[in-house]
């Protein structure tokens, strides 16, 4: 496993190069500072950012490799990080512009992305937004591991959103959402899975249950726990015809909050660290 620290030169990329400076040793992995310089005439103020960062991580102690190359990020980082791999980026076009970028990215990226525009000097407080089905399995392994290396707590959140629909399963959900986790509906059992399976890992776990507009909710409760780190999946691809009804969860949150945001595509299985 390999964090890439990735810039293009642009000045808000510089959170995501310092958090990966500060992560690195902490987790005890390799590194590549990686360059993208978009145009020619940009690659010396890519090469300067990524000299200055690969002599930190060098005072560090990291084993680190730089390298600058020309072409488009998306394609770029697809060529060099792999599915265990874990990818730091910050903006690297303007805001109005980047949620489009990232959100291509994710649509093909195997590989976890860490997405910030804070730096942030703590890792123990973290939050992992379930959505209550089993395509979080994924974000839930890597979050377990991330844990487990920093000694950090996991908080369980799942929002239930007001639900419009009349049948059993529905009627159950809205009389207890707030005892969500001990229903026997799917719901229930995907967060009571997800509790046990960081609990043998020895993270500690708790459970927290908000009733309302999910991205809402996610951001008022990020404001009120004063999270290190915020963990949401995203299990469907920009052609998915669910982009066209549904708000992109992982999106959304990524470009707003104020802490660092890990996303984690579906993948069965565990997550590979080798």
């Amino acid at each position: 496993m390999e964090l890439f620290l990735c810039t293009n030169g642009n000045p808000a990329t510089r959170p995501a190069l310092e958090y990966g400076t500060w992560l690195a040793p902490r987790l005890e992995l390799p590194a590549t500072v990686l360059g993208i310089a978009e145009k020619p005439a940009y690659r010396p103020t890519v090469r300067a950012l990524v000299e200055e960062y690969g002599a930190r991580l060098e005072q560090c102690g990291c084993l680190h490799q730089a390298l600058v190359e020309e072409g488009r990020p998306r394609s770029i980082l697809l060529r060099h990080a792999h599915p265990q791999d874990l990818v730091l980026l910050g903006p690297m076009v303007p805001s109005l512009l980047w949620g489009g970028v990232l959100s291509r990215l994710l649509a093909q990226a195997e590989f976890p992305i860490l997405h910030t525009t804070a730096y942030r000097e703590r890792l123990e407080n973290i939050l992992l937004c379930t959505g209550g089905l089993h395509y979080v399995e994924a974000l839930v392994n890597v979050l377990g591991w991330l844990a487990q290396r920093v000694g950090g707590t996991i908080t369980l959140l799942h929002v239930v959103e007001p639900i419009t629909l009349t049948y059993p399963l529905a009627e159950e959900i809205r009389a207890h959402w707030q005892e969500l986790p001990q229903t026997n509906t799917p719901l229930g059992h995907h967060l009571q899975a997800a509790q046990h399976s960081l609990e043998k890992q020895g993270i500690p776990v708790k459970l927290r249950i908000r009733h309302g507009t999910v991205v809402h909710e996610i951001l008022e409760e990020i404001a009120e726990g004063d999270y290190d780190l915020v963990g949401v999946g995203s299990p469907y691809a920009t052609r998915s015809l669910r982009r066209l009804y549904r708000p992109n969860v992982a999106l959304e949150v990524a470009e707003a909050a104020p802490c660092p945001v890990l996303i984690v595509r579906y993948r069965p299985g565990p997550f590979p660290t080798g």
